[in-house]
């Protein structure tokens, strides 16, 4: 059993320090790689001004625009945390306005979203093979070849349409140069040695790192529909400044403290028990937020503060649990054992339905209201890991005999 407990202790200080070594390089150290971005509210950033124009081509109808909107959420929001912002202006506005927090170039800004991506592979007679429409994923990668190797490269995968029609063109075009373009420029113009079955492929094209993750991202992203030219592009500083940023951390660290001498004075020695394990909790998810470079904007933080609610409730339960227990006349340690077990399914089951209405925030939000199911779902996970695990790890291994033994001094 003490190895067991051993056991589990190593595994909670070990994710600990792995956190706390991540937030010390993205906090302290400014590691760019991990430092954290704030919000357009918190920091400022780019906001810039799309409008849709017709083309011989393509009319910049409704549908279109709309449809012009979402791929714009995909380039520059891909997982919602970053709180960018793309909406239409009206409902039968032509332009579009986009917000990137933490940005401070706009002019890279304009390169990323407004482009086109119109990827296309031809045969030599000018026929379209397949196109951007026909991928499934497209990602960075580097060359393993002798001749190339380190080359950045564009690697894709092509869906089931795509696939057959892809080798269906290099089985008959074998000597022949089938030629890539990626907006009317061509990227690379390799000559077919023999079909290609699996719809798997890379592209290169003389790219730097930065280029070809950029492309990358468009591809996957998906070509625009319609034509969009910039009007507009401004730098915005932060609106509410860093005197708020001061409040913040100072209301934080006091709502602490007081949560913390709330839950000694109510539950005595599991009460630092549960401080021990919140500030473990603060430590876990500021290192997930920085990992996955979260934007922390005001709903960002609102979800955070919730989940830290949540983790304090998952506590008391268990304690008043363990409480009941106790006035069964059980021992102090069967009590424990006995507390946790019982009180895991409601934990379990409270915190999992609030992870389904996250999940169905994230799917049917955009922007910061995905950010905020985001930053919620992950301080709920979090908070399962440090009140149940790290929490009664913690409880064994500071059960003293003398503790074991006077039930009053544990809970009061």
């Amino acid at each position: 059993m003490r190895s067991k407990v051993t056991a589990s202790l190593i595994l909670v200080i070990v994710v600990a320090i792995v956190a706390g070594v991540i937030n010390y390089q993205g906090l302290i150290a400014k590691n760019p790689k991990l430092a954290p971005k704030l919000g357009l509210d918190l920091s400022g950033g780019v906001r810039i001004v799309l409008e849709a124009q017709d083309t011989e081509g393509v009319k910049a109808t409704s549908e279109a625009i709309d449809a012009a909107v979402v791929v714009i959420d995909k380039r520059v929001n891909a997982l919602g945390v970053s709180e960018a912002i793309a909406v239409r202006q009206g409902a039968n506005s032509k332009r579009i306005v986009v917000e990137l927090p933490g940005w401070e170039d706009p002019e890279r800004a304009k390169e990323i979203i407004g482009k086109t991506a119109l990827l296309e592979f031809k045969t030599e007679d000018g026929k379209v093979v397949v196109s951007g429409n026909n991928l499934t994923d497209a990602k960075l990668v580097f060359s393993q070849a002798q001749d190339t190797l380190g080359e950045p490269q564009i690697a894709f995968t092509l869906n089931a349409e795509g696939k057959a029609a892809f080798a269906t063109a290099t089985q008959a075009n074998i000597g022949k140069k089938i030629t890539i373009y990626l907006d009317g420029k061509v990227l690379m113009s390799p000559t077919v040695e023999t079909a290609i079955t699996d719809g798997q492929g890379v592209i290169s094209g003389g790219f730097t790192a930065e280029q070809a993750s950029n492309d990358a991202l468009l591809l996957k992203s998906g070509s625009l529909p319609v034509k969009l030219v910039a009007i507009s592009e401004e730098v915005v500083g932060p609106s509410l400044g860093s005197a708020f940023k001061r409040s913040s951390v100072l209301a934080a660290v006091i709502a602490f403290l007081l949560v913390v001498i709330w839950m000694f004075v109510t539950y005595r020695y599991l009460g630092i028990v549960s401080g021990i394990a919140l500030i473990i909790y603060a430590d876990i998810l500021m290192a997930a937020y920085l990992l996955l470079h979260a934007t922390l904007s005001l709903p960002a933080i609102g979800g955070a503060i919730l989940s830290i609610g949540m983790a304090v409730d998952a506590n008391c339960i268990i304690f008043e649990r363990i409480r009941e227990e106790l006035g069964m006349k059980k021992t102090v340690k069967g009590a424990i054992g006995a507390g946790f077990s019982k009180a895991f399914r409601a934990v379990f089951d409270s915190n999992l339905t609030v992870l389904v209405g996250t999940a169905f925030l994230f799917y049917f939000g955009t922007g910061t209201v995905r950010g905020f199911s985001v930053t919620l779902a992950l301080g709920v996970l979090t908070s399962m890991f440090t009140a149940v695990f790290a929490s009664h790890t913690l409880v064994d291994l500071l059960l003293t005999p003398g503790i074991a033994k006077n039930s009053r001094k544990f809970l009061g």
